[in-house]
């Protein structure tokens, strides 16, 4: 498949095959006609019908929602495009269905998934009351409207190195330069999978990979951070390489309140993770070291056997001339 079957799509790494597309998100209410509680119903068969409703289109990505209620199931889904989820909306909605098992008829009520998103109003607000009268020049750096957090990256499309992958900086930055000269970066891990297609999480946490990272993009000024603000609004990300299918990741945009690119906690996470990497090189030197001199006991065991059966054999040959001299 070819990037150019996605004309709103902009391009970030194409060496990476990463792009933006517009957001194509939907909230899918199940009720029962007469308003009975769905105890019964089994919400996995539910979401297969739904699956089968969307068709001849079909979801990237659905889940069920977390709900304490009895009198509703709630999914959220995702498609491909704003096309797809615009047909799949219209064919959908108000469709009725037997709950399989029972004589519950449920109801689907499906529409584009609102969004928080932050306005320019409230970085603006925010900023403004905690720094006082300081024009924006005159704050400090990560003390400033500067920094955008963008949650639940996918780790491995990042990742220098898929067997040990974590986020390489320099693709972030080369990434988010669309918007403007960039100061520095930064990232943590996540510990819960977000929301990522089966291609993303299919590492798995279980194997102490982590599946995606929130990374801390700051800027150099005002403006750029304003364009990457308004520039990832509504967008979600693609990744696409010549004759494959593309995959998609929905992700969060913030702005940074906690002073996470401070300067000054800025160089305390490095010192930290400088300090880590050096404890984990001397394990590791220490844990080779190990192995190296379990190695040469092995090897001089065996060079010691292989010594022994050897003078052995040689004094049996001396034994076996001298019966034949006898």
């Amino acid at each position: 498949m070819d990037v150019a079957r996605f004309p709103d799509c902009v391009k970030l790494l194409d060496h990476l095959g990463l792009y933006l597309r517009d957001h194509a998100k939907v909230r899918i209410l199940v009720i029962s006609e007469n308003g009975e509680p769905l105890v019964d119903v089994n919400s996995w068969e539910v979401m297969e019908k739904l699956h089968k409703l969307a068709e001849p289109e079909r979801f990237t990505h659905i889940r069920l929602q977390k709900s304490p209620a009895v009198e509703f199931l709630l999914f959220e889904g995702q498609f491909q495009d704003r096309e797809i989820m615009s047909y799949v909306i219209r064919q959908m909605n108000n469709t009725k269905f037997k709950a399989q098992g029972s004589n519950v008829i449920l109801t689907v009520k499906i529409k584009e998934d609102g969004y928080e998103y932050p306005t320019v109003e409230e970085w603006e607000t925010y900023f403004k009351t905690i720094n006082g009268r300081k024009q924006w020049q005159e704050c400090t750096p990560g003390e400033r409207a500067d920094t955008v957090i963008i949650k639940n990256l996918p780790t491995k499309w990042f990742s220098l190195d898929s067997n040990n992958p974590k986020p390489c900086e320099r693709f972030l930055k080369d990434a988010l330069a669309l918007f403007g000269q960039i100061r520095k970066v930064d990232y943590e891990d996540c510990v819960e999978d977000g929301e990522v297609s089966d291609d993303v999480t299919s590492l798995g946490n279980q194997f102490g990979i982590p599946v995606t990272f929130n990374a801390y993009i700051q800027y150099q000024n005002y403006a750029s951070f304003k364009a990457a603000m308004g520039g990832l609004k509504g967008k979600q990300l693609m990744r696409l390489f010549p004759g494959q299918k593309p995959t998609f990741s929905p992700f969060v945009v913030d702005y940074d309140r906690a002073g996470f690119m401070a300067d000054r906690a800025h160089k305390i996470r490095k010192a930290e993770r400088e300090r880590l990497a050096e404890e984990a090189k001397r394990k590791h030197d220490a844990y080779m070291l190990q192995q190296n001199e379990l190695m040469k006991k092995q090897m001089e065991k065996r060079q010691k056997k292989k010594r022994k059966l050897e003078e052995k054999r040689e004094r049996d040959k001396v034994r076996e001339r001298e019966r034949e001299r006898e």
